[in-house]
Order: C-alpha cells, then structure tokens, then sequence
C-alpha cells in the first residue's frame, strides 16, 4: 500500500515562483539509483558484447553475420530495458520515474511529430544551402558506403527498439534524476557527452553528442519521454533509409 500511495503521487516543484513539474522534485530515479543503473548498463554492454561476439565469431567460421549481430544489439537492449523497468517499479513511482505518464501519451507523440517536422525541414533547409550555394553535396558521402545488413531488420532493431531503450535510460532515467539536483544547462551537456562517449564510434561522435542536445532539450521542454523517443526513432529511420538509398545508387551506379 505504501508504494502504491508513492506511486499515485507526483510532487511539484517546491522552487519560489516555479509551478512546473519538471522541477526538482519531479518522479524520478535516485541519483545513487540511476548511477547503480549506468553501472549495470555499461557491464551489460561491454560484458555481454563480448561474450556473444566470440560465440558468433564461432558460429560464423569466418563468414560475417551482420543480422546477427543485430539480434545481438536487440537482446542487450532488451536486458538493458527489463533493468530500467525493475529500477523504475522499485523506486515506488513506476514508469512515471522514467518520464511516462499514460494520461499524456497523445501529447507526448504529437509533441514528438511537431519537433520532428521542424527539424526535418531545418535539415532539408540546411542541405539545399549546401548543396545550391556552395556545392557541397552530402549525399555522396553516403553512396558507396557498406550496407550489409537486412534493411528492416535493421528498422526494427537500429531505427525504432534501441532508440527507445536508449533515451528510456539517458533522458528517462538519467536526466530526469539529474535534473532534480542540476540546472537544465549542466544537466543537458552532460547527458548529451556521456550518450555520445557510450557509443561506440570512430573519430568524434559529434552527430552523437548533437542528438542527446536535442533529446534532452525536447524532453525538458515537453517533460514527456515520449516525445524524444518518437523524434530519436524518426530520425534514425531517416538516416538508414538515406543511407540504404545511397548504397543502392551506388551500386547501380557501379
């Protein structure tokens, strides 16, 4: 009974003047608790890529298994999400502690449409300048770039269930906690460096650290998870259909 009284109640923010509920005291994880969670998380990803990466390099006998190793991402993602539930159900606020609150799910999916939409168009904007003003056709980096994998598989796995688990952690989670004792500012750049620096990529991960700007931002505006779910998943389908496009022209171009 005790929980589900916790459960039922979602304080507001106590700050003079402030009558948000993304304040300090909004539902959220414990900072000890999320940090016990990254920890967990990043021995699951480190732990459990190795182990099932040597088993598929058994498997394999010297052929890749690039969908393979997508239902490997697939099967982390989903232990990743079943630790993020058991912490959320623990805290006594369920999944209200992670930034969902069922009442507002339509605002939260139309909010992630409309940031979507504006921010397809600035890119398509931003493109067109490049290309008609100055020559710079990025679309030719991606032509003849390596497109193994089974392309909604890829979808499924890549475009939509990682991203969910993704921004359930680092802004649901992560963020949100962090927030009840940060300012928005330091809050959102270091969520967005720790969510770059976690995914493994060559050189800079700048497009990485740019996309946890905006997955916090929408989330701290929206104050519904949501939100930068749906803008994460969009943009992630986005970029794999432009990517498997190119490598089609590029191999009828070849």
């Amino acid at each position: 009974m005790m929980i589900s009284q916790k459960a039922d109640q979602e304080p507001l923010c106590q700050e003079p003047g402030c009558s948000s509920k993304a304040g300090c005291l909004r539902p959220a994880l414990s900072i000890p608790s999320a940090l016990c969670l990254l920890v967990l998380i990043v021995l699951v990803e480190i732990g459990g890529s190795r182990l099932f990466s040597r088993l598929l390099l058994v498997a394999a006998n010297g052929k890749a298994l690039w969908d393979e190793e997508l239902w490997l991402t697939a099967l982390l993602r989903l232990i990743d999400l079943g630790l993020i539930l058991l912490f959320a159900f623990r805290s006594g606020y369920g999944i209200s502690a992670i930034g969902i609150r069922p009442k507002e799910w339509r605002r939260g999916i139309r909010t992630g449409l409309t940031w979507s939409f504006v921010f397809g168009l600035t890119v398509m904007l931003i493109w067109a300048v490049a290309f008609f003003a100055f020559r710079v056709n990025f679309g030719q980096l991606l032509i003849f770039s390596p497109y193994p994998f089974s392309f909604w598989l890829l979808l499924l796995v890549g475009g939509t269930f990682a991203p969910m688990v993704e921004d359930s952690f680092f802004v649901g989670c992560l963020y949100n906690s962090l927030r009840r004792k940060l300012s928005p500012l330091w809050a959102i750049l270091g969520v967005s460096l720790l969510f770059a620096l976690l995914h493994n990529v060559r050189g800079i991960p700048a497009t990485q650290f740019i996309g946890g700007l905006i997955f916090t931002l929408a989330f701290e505006s929206s104050e519904n998870l949501l939100t930068p779910i749906i803008i994460h998943i969009l943009g992630n389908c986005a970029l794999f259909t432009l990517a498997y496009s190119a490598w089609i022209r590029g191999i009828m171009i070849r």
